[in-house]
């Protein structure tokens, strides 16, 4: 589950690094805003992801567009709740056809269930909506060509913004103002590269 403690710890990481995203965040979405999104986008969003996105709306300018200021380690882009539903809408109306019963019938659909909350270029971190429990929601990757989206890559939002943190703290992330970008060590952790 993701907490207090884990927010601040990333935030940290960022300011210590110097990281522009520091300094673009957005303030954190109100009920009131996020109750109009879920009514508009009939979904639900699980008590993890409201705290995600409570801490912080996303980015200035967004994160949809990519950018080094809404990286948050890694490759990964911050997105608002906006943008993660319409990251959904897209892909939904892209391949409107029903989910399939089976993974082994998948072709590429997306499940409405799944909500994306990070993205570095066609690739999403998305959330399995169906699999919230109290423990957080389960984290999954699709990526350029999906490889295997119905396996959790993280047991919760909590677990990968942990891990995240630690890989920016231990320089598996660093930001290099120079470069301005984040540059991945050449020795990463195992943990660190489930975020890659």
């Amino acid at each position: 589950m993701l907490r207090d403690e884990d927010l601040a710890r990333l935030e940290a990481a960022w300011r210590t690094q110097q990281a522009p995203i520091a300094g673009k965040l957005l303030p954190g979405l109100t009920d009131a805003r996020r109750e109009e999104l879920e009514a508009a986008h009939d979904v639900v969003v699980p008590a993890e992801l409201r705290c995600w996105w409570g801490w912080h709306d996303g980015v200035l300018g967004g994160g949809r567009r990519g950018g080094s200021d809404s990286v948050i380690g890694a490759p990964w882009n911050f997105l608002s709740l906006e943008e993660a539903l319409d990251v959904r809408r897209f892909q939904l109306e892209r391949d409107p056809g029903p989910f399939p019963q089976s993974a082994e019938l998948w072709n590429g659909e997306w499940a409405p269930w799944w909500l994306p909350v990070l993205k570095a270029g066609s690739a999403h971190f998305f959330a399995d909506l169906s699999a919230s429990t109290d423990g957080g929601v389960p984290m999954h990757l699709w990526a350029q060509q999906p490889d295997d989206p119905f396996t959790a890559v993280f047991a919760s939002l909590g677990e990968m913004i942990r891990c995240c943190a630690i890989g920016i703290e231990r320089r598996h992330f660093a930001w290099s103002s120079d470069l301005q970008e984040w540059e991945i060590s050449d020795s990463i952790s195992a943990d660190a590269m489930r975020l890659l």
